[in-house]
């Protein structure tokens, strides 16, 4: 088996509980933004790629927005 590391800079509205916010930018920073499956508020049970690649996307869409 394998396992996937999920989790670590965990995505929620407050910093007391998430270290990114759902724009994906860090909340103790202006300008440091995280895109991967470390976002992530809970593990899931399936490959975790596509929705690593959506969260890409959604990004890149935001910071496109904001230049």
């Amino acid at each position: 088996g394998g396992a996937h590391h999920l989790g670590g800079a965990r995505m929620h509205e407050s910093p007391e509980k998430g270290v990114v916010d759902p724009s994906l930018r860090c909340h103790a920073m202006d300008n440091l933004y995280v895109a991967g499956s470390a976002v992530y508020p809970a593990m899931c049970f399936s490959n975790p790629t596509v929705t690593i690649v959506a969260l890409a996307v959604r990004l890149a869409a935001t910071l496109k927005e904001r230049a």
